[in-house]
């Protein structure tokens, strides 16, 4: 009997240990589970651990000989233990907590290609590279007496800054439906990155606030930032990104699967990782999506209705409103610079004033650039919006 006992609460520990992940993949499970584990599975595993350690002891001091049965149930719960810190989202994406700024980002293993998330915010610009932040998937960021999460989600795509002076920073609280959870560092309430909205915690209901941001080459950061503010990266920061176990994230996103979001409650009305440009300004009332590689054909792509411009250039989309001081642009991409064709005023890819009548930047939209899966199933209601039949 206590052997079934022993081997019981073993696998109970071990179950605990890794509930973390397999929770986070089937839908079947609770939120609420995901939220209540992650406080309460550091002192049951512990107290699993030591419970049966002090009842080998007794069963030591009472029969005077040391039961050679417990070793197994003991070292796999010994391995739940160990299990409990390493398998959790927060221990496999690290978030990082106001980082160096590099004294000379010429000097950075930068290529000229690489995506770069560049947040412009209280009179200060700030450039991270997507492929250091996919590791962390959480960059927090001192900007004057603000403080900016910077969110990258690597299985949607999505990539979100939140002003989160308020609350405080933000790390990996989970996963759920294919998308990551955020949480706070003081109360640990749980918030769903794709819809900014609190799940869970203390502060339940709150709404975090998103902030206008960009994404640019290192190239064109460096023809439109003088002396660019960018975080200091290294070499071993852009290894290859890779999920616990090795080459499965290659296998994945080739594929049409979705971890936590099972086949038959995703959209398929596109191929689940085709890129979309979603419109998430708060200034629209109805959220908006466009196939990316249209937006990128078209190059500039306007909405009269909704009152914005998408505009296409290499790799990336960014957006603005199509008036300034009460006038309405006519936008033209030349080459690398905006031009409005009424006014012949210019401005860099940012939005950045040259030249011209309107002497004064183009107003940014925020925007989200993930893929169609994660976007619909966050944004149902959503009203796509074809550019080519």
């Amino acid at each position: 009997m206590e052997l079934v006992f022993f081997y019981g609460l073993a696998i109970a520990s071990l179950l605990i240990g890794t509930a973390a992940i397999y929770m986070a993949l089937v839908e079947a499970f609770p939120l609420s589970w995901l939220y209540y584990h992650y406080f309460l599975r550091k002192p049951l595993n512990w107290f699993i651990f030591i419970g049966l350690l002090v009842w080998t002891g007794v069963i030591f001091y009472q029969s005077n000989e040391m039961p050679l049965w417990v070793i197994a149930p003991l070292l796999i719960t010994g391995l739940a233990l160990v299990l409990t810190y390493k398998m959790h989202q927060e221990k496999a994406f690290p978030a990082v907590f106001f980082p160096a700024m590099a004294k000379d980002p010429n000097q950075l293993p930068l290529d000229d290609q690489m995506e770069m998330a560049v947040i412009e915010y209280e009179g200060i610009t700030k450039c991270y590279p997507l492929d250091y932040v996919i590791h962390h998937h959480i960059i927090n960021d001192h900007f004057e007496d603000k403080i900016v999460a910077l969110t990258y989600c690597a299985m949607c795509r999505s990539i979100i800054p939140f002003d989160v002076t308020a609350i405080g920073p933000l790390k990996v609280g989970s996963f759920k439906n294919a998308n990551m959870i955020v949480a706070d560092v003081r109360t640990n309430t749980f918030f769903q990155q794709s819809t900014f909205q609190s799940l869970i915690g203390k502060l339940h209901p709150y709404e975090l606030t998103m902030i206008p941001f960009q994404i640019l080459s290192w190239l064109e950061v460096k023809q439109t930032i003088e002396s660019p503010q960018v975080v200091k990266v290294s070499e071993k920061d852009f290894k290859d990104f890779e999920l616990p176990i090795p080459g499965i994230w290659k296998k994945l996103v080739a594929s049409e699967a979705t971890p936590g979001l099972a086949s038959k409650n995703r959209d398929k009305t596109f191929p689940a990782r085709t890129h979309v440009i979603g419109i998430t300004d708060s200034s629209i009332k109805d959220r908006l999506v466009y196939l990316k590689k249209e937006v990128l054909s078209e190059k500039v792509v306007e909405n009269k209705e909704y009152g914005f411009v998408l505009i296409g250039a290499g790799k990336t989309v960014n957006a603005y409103k199509n008036t300034l001081k009460a006038q309405k642009l006519a936008i033209r991409l030349d080459g690398n610079e905006l031009r409005d064709a009424n006014s012949n005023t210019k401005w860099n890819i940012r939005g950045k004033y040259i030249s011209g009548e309107l002497k004064a930047d183009l107003e940014p939209i925020a925007i989200s650039d993930e893929y169609w899966f994660s976007w619909i199933k966050f944004h149902e209601q959503s009203k796509l919006i074809r550019l080519k039949s």
